[in-house]
């Protein structure tokens, strides 16, 4: 499998803006029929060509409110752990969080390691 470049994926929109069908611009790109329908489609729905690569597998447990308020959490205690950071959001969410989840999340709002600091 390989991934279609930009460049070409800009040139099935120009020729299928043109008039052309899609197996024609296929032929003419020399790519899949099936690419040429998925890119036009992804263009006509939500106006871009790039893959969903985030939007692919199992949701995400914490939506992005759920990140702010860790977030915020995070800013206001700097001193807490791990396991205490954990009961503050299932209080918030009503729902089990794992430490799984909240390590990831606080790696994807740009924390490395949750130190503790003394004052």
């Amino acid at each position: 499998m390989f991934t279609i470049s930009i460049q070409c994926r800009w040139k099935v929109i120009e020729k299928w803006l043109a008039g052309l069908s899609d197996r024609k611009i296929a032929n003419h790109l020399g790519i899949s029929k099936t690419s040429v329908g998925r890119i036009r489609k992804r263009f006509q729905l939500y106006g871009i060509i790039q893959d969903f690569a985030s939007l692919r597998g199992r949701p995400r447990l914490l939506t992005i409110e759920d990140m702010k308020y860790l977030n915020i959490l995070l800013k206001e205690r700097v001193d807490w752990y791990i396991w205490e950071l954990q009961n503050e959001i299932e209080n918030w969410k009503s729902q089990a969080v794992g430490y799984s989840t909240i390590w990831q999340t606080l790696h994807r709002l740009g924390y490395s390691h949750k130190q503790v600091y003394y004052f």
